[in-house]
């Protein structure tokens, strides 16, 4: 029976000898089984270290993303100078400085063709340009060293109404009449340029001329030109716009060449130097009554009273003599002989 049991056992059942075999099987499973508990363990060990490492990074990554901005500030105040990589690091918007004018490109080479014969490296200065024109300059130039000169924006509280007003105190009983001050072009001591480009704005609606954006570029581009004077070097200003520029600071006469919405202009720079001297508009005396001394506004006053005695004299002794002649009957002869003379 022992052996019947033995041969017709079922085969699922597992007999003691199979069950003493396969112990050791059952100890490796539960080896394993734990030695991957404890991989795990180390490898979710890991995945902390690791997530703590990017975690570091990304901090560290954010503090010097605020610290650049600062640093770069920094370097904009010690140097006046702004090259074409710091340019848009501080981007800002202002309407009225915005320029809608589409810049044709073959029309800009055609006006500047003929200012660069090759024997030197022509330095452009951009104002009012933006990152994608720049490019396209650089392309249409591309033996010149172009560069972007910023240009910080007129303050919204001054107007047209402000630097032309209908009315000032001349006399100064109240106050001394003065301008509001706008923003030089930020330009390192002692660079100078041979061609400024600048992109006006144009609306096209009454009143474009009274633009104080487009004032405030036109009179940096004047600055710009003066500064950049050498000897008898030649300085050339560029505007891209559909108006022509101011005829106060550019007359046509200093127009070389006009394509398109292209205008070159050869200024004269001794003229300009002079006209930027005087105040901005007629918010402002040229000349303040208070400035001069009291000496000097005595003197005045006598060169004035005795040119106008001179001239009374002078009238008195002109009718004594003509009625002298009327009486003697040669007034005539007298007035031919004048004529002669």
């Amino acid at each position: 029976m022992g052996s019947l049991e033995t041969r017709y056992r079922p085969a699922g059942a597992p007999s003691d000898d199979t069950t003493k075999r396969r112990t050791p099987k059952s100890r490796i499973y539960k080896d394993v089984e734990n030695f991957g508990v404890l991989v795990l363990e180390k490898n979710s060990g890991c995945k902390f270290k690791t997530l703590r490492y990017l975690l570091l990074a990304i901090t560290s990554a954010t503090f010097l993303t605020l610290l650049t901005p600062t640093f770069y500030e920094h370097q904009l105040q010690s140097s006046r100078y702004v090259d074409v990589g710091w340019i848009w690091d501080k981007p800002s918007y202002d309407p009225r400085y915005v320029s809608s004018v589409d810049v044709q490109w073959e029309d800009v080479y055609k006006a500047l063709e003929n200012l660069n014969d090759g024997s030197q490296k022509l330095k452009v200065g951009l104002l009012n340009f933006n990152s994608t024109e720049y490019g396209s300059w650089a392309q249409l130039l591309p033996g010149s060293a172009v560069s972007i000169v910023r240009l910080e924006h007129a303050k919204d509280s001054i107007t047209w109404d402000t630097l032309y007003p209908e009315w000032i105190d001349e006399e100064e009983e109240t106050d001394i009449p003065a301008c509001p001050s706008l923003p030089d072009p930020n330009v390192r001591k002692g660079s100078h340029f041979d061609v400024i480009a600048v992109k006006l704005p144009c609306t096209r609606v009454g009143g474009w001329s009274r633009d104080v954006a487009r004032l405030h570029l036109q009179l940096s581009a004047a600055k710009l030109a003066v500064a950049s004077s050498k000897g008898n070097q030649k300085v050339h200003v560029l505007f891209v716009t559909d108006c022509f520029p101011i005829p106060n600071l550019f007359p046509c006469k200093n127009l070389v060449k006009h394509e398109g919405n292209a205008w070159l202009y050869s200024p004269d720079l001794k003229a300009l130097r002079e006209k930027l001297r005087l105040p901005v508009g007629s918010c402002e005396l040229a000349v303040p009554l208070k400035a001069k001394d009291s000496t000097q506004w005595i003197e005045e006053e006598k060169h004035m009273l005795l040119s106008c005695t001179q001239q009374v004299n002078m009238s008195v002794v002109l009718s004594q003599q003509l009625k002298a002649f009327a009486k003697q009957g040669q007034l005539g002869i007298w007035l031919s002989l004048s004529m002669t003379r």
